[in-house]
């Protein structure tokens, strides 16, 4: 595995300037909870790593169409115009739900690995501090939703994943895969200053709402109508309620 901290050459990404990248923001929630120790944050940072670069890898992502930053809780991924967006969704987001459900199986709580990830498309320009682009914002928005970090919390799930409006009209829309574009939530967020649409899809849930409990009879409450067919003898009031016997 590449070093965390290893990133590609800031002139990688100099013949993709201006052009328009697929940008994949990912992150750890719960990354600097107190529960955790520096021991086990760099066990979730190194798990996180593999899932991301052997899902990116299995998604035929090659490294040399990449550049990545670390982010110390997650990982920014710009992929070149030559890969195409869909691939970052399915199979990517199978791989990476595959890859942590594998690994929360076995896992303790304090190296659990729920991910937050976030897709976009929009042009990248490289600078000599790093990169620039709206796209980056509007990115780091999303993945930053409230909608996406209660349904983390609420569900358990392994991976929320969630792209924007253009990424799942012009892709996702059109996904004929195991991924079905209906499993996507259409959601509405404010970030900072960013209000906006998009979709959420969550894989690997472990606390489903319980289905509610079957009510019980009211026995003050008006009764029920029995419907008999065939010849049946009553004797007495043994069925609550008006009873009606059809003959054959």
């Amino acid at each position: 595995m590449e070093a965390p901290l290893d990133r590609a050459p800031s002139g990688a990404l100099a013949p993709w300037s201006g052009l328009n990248c697929s940008v994949l923001f990912c992150d750890v929630a719960g990354f600097g909870d107190p529960s955790r120790d520096d021991e086990d944050r760099q066990v979730v940072r190194d798990v996180t790593y593999g899932i991301l670069l052997s899902a990116l890898a299995a998604s035929d992502v090659p490294p040399a169409d990449t550049y990545r930053e670390d982010r110390g809780d997650g990982a920014l991924v710009i992929v070149s115009p030559a890969v195409p967006t869909a691939s970052l969704i399915d199979p990517l987001a199978g791989h990476l739900a595959v890859a942590l459900r594998r690994h929360n199986h076995r896992a303790s709580t304090a190296v659990r690995v729920q991910l937050r990830a976030a897709l976009h498309v929009g042009p990248v320009t490289p600078d000599t501090e790093g990169l620039n682009g709206q796209v980056i914002i509007q990115t780091a928005r999303l993945m930053e939703a409230p909608v996406l970090k209660t349904a983390l919390a609420e569900t358990g799930a392994d991976l929320g994943f969630i792209v924007s409006s253009f990424v799942y009209d012009a892709y996702v829309a059109h996904l004929h895969g195991p991924i079905d574009p209906r499993a996507f939530e259409r959601v509405t967020l404010t970030v900072k200053e960013t209000t906006t649409e998009a979709w959420m899809y969550l894989a690997g849930t472990a606390n489903r709402p319980a289905a509610p409990a079957p009510r019980s009879p009211d026995p003050d409450g008006p009764q029920g109508t029995t419907v008999f067919s065939g010849d049946v003898q009553v004797r007495g009031d043994l069925v609550l309620g008006n009873k009606i016997t059809h003959n054959r």
